[in-house]
């Protein structure tokens, strides 16, 4: 046991030794090329560093980016941005100042506050899709009539380093499409089960 311990602290005692040489070793290769301050890092990639580019055209990227997968984006002036992609109206939500959207698919299934066995599958269906996909889907109460409608949402990052914006774009909206016929599909699996009782 002791002859462990003992192992442990030489081990401990040559590599900080080793750590120390190595940055001694680097503060005077820095200080060779007219870097005097120790805390000073060379940047590798300042093509990346968002701090020294201008500041970011989230709503501008999102719109550029729409037009080039076939939607006609149209701005409202709360930051939203209505577009129709495949027959279904979407909503997204973009600030120039967040590097992050919001899009939304409102409506996209909805049921009768007073028809409590399909409120009751509905919740169930989208408390467990909740649990298991990357999009949020919700329902809120409509004030004008009996109905529930719900909402699919995805918070996602939208910067000009992804690669690909256009298809990255077209995958999250796809990823609605799955979850909305997931949704589909389970509450009628709930409403055969019923039957079957």
């Amino acid at each position: 046991m002791w002859h462990f311990i003992i192992l442990s602290l030489i081990a401990l005692v040559i590599g900080y030794y080793k750590y120390g040489r190595e940055k001694v070793d680097v503060n005077v290769s820095m200080g060779d090329a007219g870097l005097q301050d120790e805390n000073v890092v060379p940047q590798i990639n300042e093509g990346n560093n968002m701090e020294e580019q201008e500041k970011p055209m989230t709503k501008e990227l999102v719109c550029d980016v729409l037009k080039e997968i076939g939607c006609l984006p149209n701005e409202t002036d709360e930051n939203r941005i209505w577009f129709d992609y495949q027959g279904i109206t979407f909503l997204l939500e973009a600030v120039d100042e967040c590097l992050f959207v919001n899009l939304i698919w409102p409506w996209c299934h909805s049921c009768s506050l007073y028809d409590v066995d399909e409120f009751a599958r509905v919740r169930k269906v989208i408390n467990e899709i909740n649990n298991r996909s990357t999009c949020t889907v919700f329902y809120v109460p409509n004030p004008e009539s009996d109905e529930v409608a719900v909402h699919i949402k995805k918070n996602f990052l939208f910067v000009p380093q992804i690669s690909q914006l256009d298809n990255y774009l077209k995958c999250i909206i796809n990823g609605f499409f799955v979850t909305a016929r997931n949704l589909d599909v389970e509450i009628e699996k709930i409403k055969m089960l019923d039957c079957e009782k």
